[in-house]
């Protein structure tokens, strides 16, 4: 599910990001290192962001993959473990970035308006 998730995020990324991917490819990189390459990349993050963006990645890879073991047979509690492990990020990276920065972020992962970002998301 989590390499799906990276997958589908690379797919949504234009070919303006051709060069980036390049880099990527040559580099052993797990998930959380390529998703955070990526956001300091697209955002523009500064070294300090990009220090605690690479943080909160790994943290979110880590809780999805227990997620994933977790609920391994139970699809209905690990699509709403999976959402709740999405907005607890959201909501640290609020703290991490602007609100521009948010905004494109959104637009990235395919979520549009950065008010969704909520507890309303159920």
């Amino acid at each position: 599910m989590v390499l799906m998730g990276t997958a589908g995020y690379a797919q949504r990324l234009g070919s303006a990001d051709d060069g980036l991917d390049i880099v990527v490819l040559s580099m052993e990189l797990d998930g959380p290192a390529m998703a955070s390459m990526e956001m300091k990349q697209e955002l523009s993050l500064t070294e300090e962001q990009y220090l605690m963006v690479d943080k909160l990645n790994k943290s979110r890879y880590q809780q999805l993959q227990q997620v994933e073991a977790s609920f391994a047979h139970d699809a209905l509690s690990r699509a709403r473990e999976f959402r709740s492990v999405q907005r607890q990020n959201d909501e640290n990276l609020r703290s991490v970035l602007t609100a521009q920065q948010l905004l494109k972020y959104q637009k990235l992962e395919g979520r549009l308006d950065a008010h969704l970002i909520t507890e309303h998301e159920e």
